[in-house]
C-alpha cells in the first residue's frame, strides 16, 4: 500500500465531486450548488469533465475545491462503472452513492494503514492486516461497496486509543 492509493486522480475521474457534492456560496465557493447538479464550471462536451477554471480556482473564489480532497475515490468509482452519468443520466443517483460509500472507505483505509505506525502487539498487528483486507475487498466492485458495514473496523479503531497514547508519551 502506498500513499498514492490515497490521492486523487482526477484525469480518471467523471467529476464525481463537481457533481454529487453540495456547496454553498461564501468564502469556500463563488455560487450555491445542491448535490446531485453539475458544477457549472465543468466541460460542456459529453465526454469532458474538466474544469474550466482548474488552474485559478482560488482566485475565482472556489477555495473549497482546492481543499477537498477525495482520497482517490473518484477515479475508484468511475472505475467500477462501464459508463458516466454524463452520457446516461440514470447513473448519477447510483455514482453519487458509491462517490460517497467510496470516500468514507478511503478514509477508513487511510486511517487503517496509518495505524500500522503504531507499537501494536502481534495480535493487533494481525487484526489490522484482517482490517486493511477486508476494506480493500469492499472497494473492488459495486456489491462489495454497499454491502461493506464499516462500523466494526471504526469501532477497532477505537480500541487503539490506549497505544496513541503510549506513542505520544
Amino acid at each position: 500500500m502506498t500513499p498514492s492509493e490515497f490521492r486523487a486522480d482526477c484525469s480518471n475521474c467523471a467529476a464525481l465531486c463537481c457533481l454529487a457534492l453540495a456547496f454553498d456560496r461564501g468564502e469556500m465557493f463563488a455560487h450555491d450548488k445542491p448535490a446531485g447538479t453539475p458544477c457549472h464550471r465543468l466541460g460542456l462536451r459529453d465526454s469532458e469533465f474538466a474544469c474550466s477554471i482548474h488552474e485559478d480556482l482560488a482566485q475565482k473564489g472556489y477555495r473549497g475545491c482546492v481543499a477537498f480532497d477525495c482520497l482517490g475515490a473518484g477515479q475508484r468509482v468511475s472505475a467500477l462503472f462501464s459508463d458516466t452519468w454524463k452520457s446516461r443520466p440514470e447513473l448519477t443517483a447510483p455514482m453519487m452513492e458509491a462517490f460517497r460509500i467510496m470516500r468514507q472507505l478511503q478514509e477508513l483505509h487511510q486511517m487503517l494503514t496509518a495505524a500500522r505506525a503504531l507499537p501494536l502487539p502481534e495480535d493487533k498487528l494481525a487484526e489490522l492486516s484482517d482490517r486493511i483486507a477486508q476494506v480493500d475487498t469492499a472497494k473492488r466492485d459495486l456489491e462489495s461497496l454497499h454491502c461493506f458495514d464499516p462500523k466494526p473496523a471504526r469501532d477497532w479503531l477505537k480500541s487503539l486509543a490506549p497505544f496513541i497514547s503510549r506513542q505520544g508519551a
